[in-house]
């Protein structure tokens, strides 16, 4: 019943219950790219790259995930992630992806035709969306604030909460960061840290059993 009064009613930004005070953020990142190195019990399992440029009226984001990590149990599992959003006027235009985890293929496309987003995918029945969302990868700076993201692998529609967890300095690629810890629960979990303009310098995937993949921003 929630999740159709959520697709029937505009998204709420509950700022004012996650958000430290005085953030000021940019809508969209001012470098052309940002890059991660993936971590497993120390030792760098693959890498993740956004692209961000402006094309005439619109805003692409591109972005690629290559890794093969060690799932619960000992098996190693390959994940590669590549898709490209279009943006207008702060709203999400369109979204192709095409995801591969242990030889399983999913694909997603997204596109926004008179206001309202048109979803299907290989593994979610196709849908229309007139609220406002932002992927679930976590670039975007209100992936922080929002109660519902889109699933970038799956195109489904993920219930989250997201809990602003502390101020943090953070040691990596040589240097020391000063970022925001957000915690998100609820359909998907993960820790996301992002710097003074909310760009996105480190998060977090549970596998279970206590183990994390990490992502650590490395620069453009």
């Amino acid at each position: 019943m929630y999740r159709r009064r959520f697709l029937a009613a505009s998204a709420t930004l509950a700022a004012v219950a996650v958000a430290p005070p005085t953030v000021a953020c940019r809508l969209f990142p001012a470098g052309v790219a940002d890059r991660y190195v993936a971590w497993q019990d120390g030792k760098a399992i693959g890498h993740q790259t956004f692209s961000f440029h402006r094309e005439p009226g619109r805003f692409v984001v591109d972005a690629q995930l290559e890794m093969r990590f060690t799932a619960p149990g000992g098996a190693q599992v390959g994940y590669q992630h590549g898709s490209r959003e279009i943006w207008d006027t702060g709203w999400l235009q369109a979204l192709d992806s095409h995801t591969v985890i242990g030889g399983r293929r999913l694909e997603v496309h997204a596109r926004r035709e008179s206001g309202t987003l048109m979803v299907e995918g290989s593994d979610v029945r196709s849908y229309r969306l007139s609220t406002y969302i932002v992927p679930s990868n976590l670039w975007h700076r209100d992936c922080r604030l929002v109660d519902s993201l889109i699933d970038v692998e799956s195109g489904n529609i993920l219930l989250v909460r997201p809990r602003f967890a502390g101020r943090e300095s953070l040691r990596q690629s040589g240097e020391v960061v000063a970022a925001n810890h957000y915690t998100i629960s609820g359909e998907i979990v993960r820790e996301a840290w992002y710097d003074a303009d909310c760009a996105l310098v480190r998060w977090d995937l549970p596998l279970g059993s206590g183990d994390w993949i990490s992502f650590r921003h490395e620069g453009a």
